[in-house]
């Protein structure tokens, strides 16, 4: 079965192997601004939300925030069952501009990133190279860390930054641009880990951390005990939205930036 998430109706469509649809879900109006992560083996869906309800609510709180994020559990119905957890959500920078308020993403900045493995719901809050596998209820089922490579900030990493970030504007906008960078504070590390993503096989897939519009080329692999297996190095410009025993699909950009669904198949050792 596969199922196509609407973010704007807020509906959920299920799909046979043909194409005819089989279902649709429609979610209630909270919580509100839901991503999509997966379905669980009991048929039940799982959303995280992509801002915070105090982030929308509370925009006149200035400085550098970084409010929770519910992930909740829905049934085929559309009705919420559960809220699995509260976790540190997307980090933003709030200031003022003439007496309005501006969201700013600041440097290095950290979200929380939700997957499913083998029925369990795996966060990732960036902090730290550590995930948290919880089950179907919210309970913490396991803790996965891993010790991590030096990732401080310094001068040169933030000109790094500051010259991705100028890269991909018009060059009136520059000015602008790196005021806004100089004036949020610089953070002392780097985000811990990229998204994650979870196998058929019940390994994680853990990519490094990439500046957008940049896609990670590099994922370590997890075992389902939680045991590195291994680093993978994508194709160039492709990532990957579901991984089989023997394949892995996702999307790949041509160099006019127009995007592909692309099948690769995948050898595990």
């Amino acid at each position: 079965e596969v199922w196509a998430y609407d973010f704007f109706l807020r509906r959920i469509t299920w799909m046979n192997g043909s194409g005819e649809v089989t279902g649709l879900t429609s979610l209630g109006m909270e919580p509100a601004m839901l991503n999509p992560v997966g379905s669980l083996p009991d048929g039940t869906f799982v959303l995280k939300q992509l801002w915070g309800a105090e982030e929308v609510s509370e925009a006149s709180r200035g400085g550098l925030r970084r409010d929770p994020i519910a992930v909740v559990r829905v049934g085929r119905d559309g009705v919420q069952m559960d809220t699995l957890g509260l976790f540190p959500g997307r980090e933003i920078y709030l200031f003022d501009e003439g007496g309005r308020g501006v969201m700013g993403t600041p440097p290095f900045a950290r979200n929380a990133v939700v997957a499913l493995r083998e029925g369990r719901v795996v966060v990732g809050e960036q902090r730290s190279f550590e995930f948290g596998e919880y089950g179907a209820e919210g309970e913490l089922r396991r803790l996965v860390r891993v010790s991590e490579a030096d990732r401080s900030v310094g001068p040169q990493e933030m000109e790094w930054f500051l010259q991705g970030r100028l890269a991909h504007a018009p060059p009136e906008d520059h000015a602008a641009i790196r005021r806004s960078v100089e004036e949020m504070p610089r953070p002392e590390t780097m985000p811990a880990h990229g998204g994650v993503l979870g196998d058929s096989d019940g390994n994680l897939w853990v990519s490094e951390w990439a500046m957008g519009p940049q896609l990670p080329s590099l994922w370590r692999v997890f075992g389902s005990e939680g045991s590195w297996l291994g680093t993978v190095e994508m194709p160039r410009r492709f990532f990957p939205l579901d991984i089989g025993s023997d394949w892995m699909l996702g999307v790949q950009q041509d160099d006019l930036d127009v995007e592909y669904l692309v099948l690769f198949p995948l050898q595990k050792g």
